[in-house]
């Protein structure tokens, strides 16, 4: 592996002259204009780099170190016997109180998984979330395929961990169409006897081995392998199915069923009545992508018109459309979360299987 340290190794994004869609990673030279969130939060590692040197290039060259906890009591600092501190080594800023025998699995864990893959996977981005409280490395997975003609989809390779307590240490793989970043699914699952063999991801408390977490990766990437040529036969059947009113209601409604659970007040009447399609307002965004100027890769045959192209239309809307934060970062923070095991992966995994059951 070589690696050119310029300033031009690595960077936050590509942009076409800093305005409008972003282009994704190394499918520039294609012509994909997209916009991907990573690229908003992390840094995009160009160059075919160790896991190392990526966290180096990141700025995640630090450990978090445990120290004693206290507290001020009536006379004076007390040590807490009960609990200890977790902070970073390198600035001292506190990342949480934990119990006393609370071990932490060192962030740069997941560069050594990373620097074990070498060959496997290539890194794209690291990303550190809060200060480094949470860590994101995102790696392609060297396998990819085509839906129609000019439409490719990728696997990756997600690995995590924290300092905060909000998360164990672990991995998870998303597919994602190139000609626009959409997430088209999240394959994960909690620790169990099972999580290799089902290849969905595993997780790992912080009390346990990276080491043993380690040499189950390569088996499960082999599956995500096999199981990805599967999942791209799936996506090229939702191509071959025309569109109609009545599966865009279906397809939609077992989407965001969670959303259309909830009651709301009739503006005319004042009245609570059962929410409806119209009155999301992912409704007019997503029909906006199917049918309007907004949607990515939507004039690409096989797409438009048929099942396929509502299912991008969704995941377009919840990969690139959602948060609510007049915070820039902190938006885009809240989405990726989302997207990475939240409600937003949640309701792609749904609208994945509410369009793979017409097939």
């Amino acid at each position: 592996m070589t690696i050119s340290l310029t300033q031009n190794a690595v960077s936050q994004a590509y942009a076409k002259d800093g305005k409008g869609p972003m282009v994704y990673g190394k499918y520039k030279e294609a012509g994909y204009k997209v916009e991907p969130l990573i690229d908003k939060l992390g840094v995009r590692i160009t160059e075919n780099v160790s896991g190392t040197e990526a966290f180096r290039i990141a700025g995640l060259d630090w450990t978090a170190e445990k120290r004693p906890a206290a507290y001020m009591g009536a006379d004076g600092w007390v040590q807490d016997p009960d609990h200890c501190s977790i902070v970073r080594s390198d600035n001292d800023q506190l990342m949480q109180i934990a119990g006393k025998g609370y071990e932490p699995v060192q962030h740069t864990a997941i560069a050594d998984l990373l620097n074990f893959l070498a060959g496997e996977v290539e890194i794209e981005n690291v990303l550190s979330i809060r200060g480094g409280k949470k860590v994101y490395a995102t790696a392609s997975i060297k396998v990819e395929g085509e839906v129609v003609p000019g439409d490719r989809v990728k696997r990756y390779l997600h690995a995590f961990n924290s300092h905060d307590g909000s998360s164990s240490f672990g991995v998870f793989f998303t597919d994602v169409r190139l000609a626009c970043a959409n997430q088209l699914g999240m394959l994960t699952k909690r620790e169990s006897k099972n999580a290799t063999e089902s290849g969905q991801g595993m997780r790992m408390r912080h009390t346990k081995s990276v080491t043993e977490f380690a040499k189950n990766l390569p088996q499960l990437i082999d599956l995500e392998r096999q199981t990805f040529h599967k999942s791209l036969e799936g996506l090229r059947d939702l191509a071959g199915i025309p569109l109609t009113a009545e599966l865009t209601r279906r397809v939609l409604e077992a989407t965001y069923a969670d959303k259309l659970a909830t009651p709301i007040k009739d503006k005319q009447t004042k009245e609570k009545r059962q929410r409806i399609l119209t009155d999301l307002p992912e409704f007019g965004a997503i029909r906006e992508h199917l049918y309007g100027s907004t949607g990515f890769g939507m004039d690409m045959e096989g797409v438009r018109g048929t099942v396929y192209g509502l299912f991008n239309g969704i995941t377009q809307y919840e990969s690139h459309d959602g948060g609510k934060s007049k915070n820039t970062t902190e938006r885009n923070r809240a989405r990726l979360e989302s997207l990475y095991g939240g409600s937003a992966s949640k309701r792609i995994n749904a609208a994945s299987a509410a369009c793979l059951a017409l097939v």
